[in-house]
């Protein structure tokens, strides 16, 4: 009787304190759903699986007020209020997607079902945002889809840089008061994440924070002027150089964003080439940060492999990135007929010098970079001033 008594309390207990949470969570102006704290491990356990290079640019957003969207983007659907400015009060739910793949044509539907799954959801805006890839499919996707939420299109890329969005689909949950608060959820994560945001109250006294400005732009010198012979190979001096192509990569892929690239077809059988791997090494040391040297190579995996043993080579030798391309599809359309033979390439894919490794100095990668817009632009808008890298810009100058 006295262990019946006992859980009939406990019981009542329980029921009382669930009445009480209730009553005060839905009184006055108050959201209807209990706030629940979340650890940071349950919170990461929201995220998307994202390369890192994404992960890193679309977490630069957190923390500061959602850009506007001006004249930025073109509305295919509008929406209620498109001014950042007034949808504070409403938690946002920023979604990047594209109709190129099947796989992006499925993001809307998927989306609408996490908005579905948070519940009441009145206070919830949900816009779309389609980034430049496979724009041109969009209109007959709309007209045979019609997605159910506002839409709108970032042509040249420019918002979706602000926010740090690339090819993936990412999102971005702005809380009430216009902050940034997550960004790049996975359906499960977007559900919880909106469900916390939505419990929140609002406080206009919290005001977002603006992104910083963007570094002034420091004065572009002049590339250096061509000269002499660029040896046994088509001069491509001042045109633009062939797409980047190569079939595996031996060392971790290098990230050459913003960078002037420094291409160098080598192969490990050719004497010359060894004897200028200090050279290049110094020279990507030198410049790390604003350059990016890749060594090119026409040889097999095994070929490749057999040659680092016989000649007693280790990748800590070298201090800068390695490549195969046994096709040497590259190299062919450089028409190179002798090796070691290098190519520096500004950040709009135009060969600014050609030639021996050992002619290569300094002075003139120096006189690359300082010329070069697109090192600037890097150095301005990801180097740590809170700004994510300019990915769609620099896609489309290569």
């Amino acid at each position: 009787m006295l262990r019946n008594l006992i859980a009939t309390i406990a019981r009542m207990a329980r029921m009382a304190f669930i009445l009480a949470a209730t009553t005060t969570a839905t009184a006055g102006n108050a959201p209807a759903t209990v706030p629940t704290s979340t650890s940071v491990d349950e919170e990461k356990g929201w995220h998307d699986r994202l390369p890192a290079a994404d992960r890193a640019a679309v977490d630069a957003s957190i923390g500061f007020a959602l850009p506007e969207f001006a004249e930025r983007v073109d509305w295919k659907i509008k929406p209620r209020e498109a001014d950042v400015e007034k949808l504070r009060g409403k938690v946002v739910l920023l979604q990047t997607w594209s109709c190129g793949s099947s796989a992006g044509r499925g993001v809307p539907t998927r989306l609408e079902r996490s908005v579905k799954a948070m519940g009441d959801a009145g206070d919830l805006e949900v816009l779309l945002l389609h980034t430049p890839d496979g724009t041109d499919k969009l209109d007959r996707f709309v007209e045979r889809s019609r997605p159910a939420f506002p839409l709108a299109v970032d042509a040249g890329g420019g918002y979706c840089d602000l926010i740090g969005a690339f090819k993936r689909p990412v999102n971005i949950l702005v809380d009430r008061n216009g902050t940034v608060r997550y960004a790049g959820l996975s359906a499960k994560g977007v559900t919880e994440a909106g469900r916390k945001l939505l419990a929140e109250p609002f406080d206009p006294s919290k005001e977002p924070r603006d992104r910083p400005a963007a570094k002034p732009a420091a004065s572009l010198g002049e590339y250096p002027p061509f000269r002499g012979s660029v040896g046994a190979a088509t001069d491509l001096r001042g045109r633009k150089a062939p797409a980047f192509m190569v079939d595996r990569w031996m060392t971790a892929e290098p990230d050459a964003r913003g960078k002037v690239a420094i291409v160098d077809f080598w192969a490990t059988w050719c004497g010359p080439c060894l004897k200028a791997i200090p050279h290049m090494n110094e020279l990507a040391n030198r410049f790390r940060g604003e350059v990016e040297c890749v060594g090119i190579s026409d040889e097999s995996k095994r070929e490749f492999e057999k040659g680092f043993e016989d000649r007693n080579l280790e990748p800590s030798m070298f201090r800068y990135a390695l490549a195969l391309d046994p096709k040497g599809r590259m190299k062919s359309a450089f028409g190179i007929r002798g090796i070691p033979h290098v190519a520096v390439i500004s950040t709009d894919w135009i060969v600014r010098w050609q030639g021996h490794p050992a002619s290569l100095d300094a002075n003139t990668i120096a006189a690359i970079v300082a010329a070069d817009p697109g090192v600037k632009a890097n150095a301005g808008s990801g180097g740590g001033n809170g700004l994510p890298p300019s990915r769609w810009a620099d896609s489309r100058r290569r």
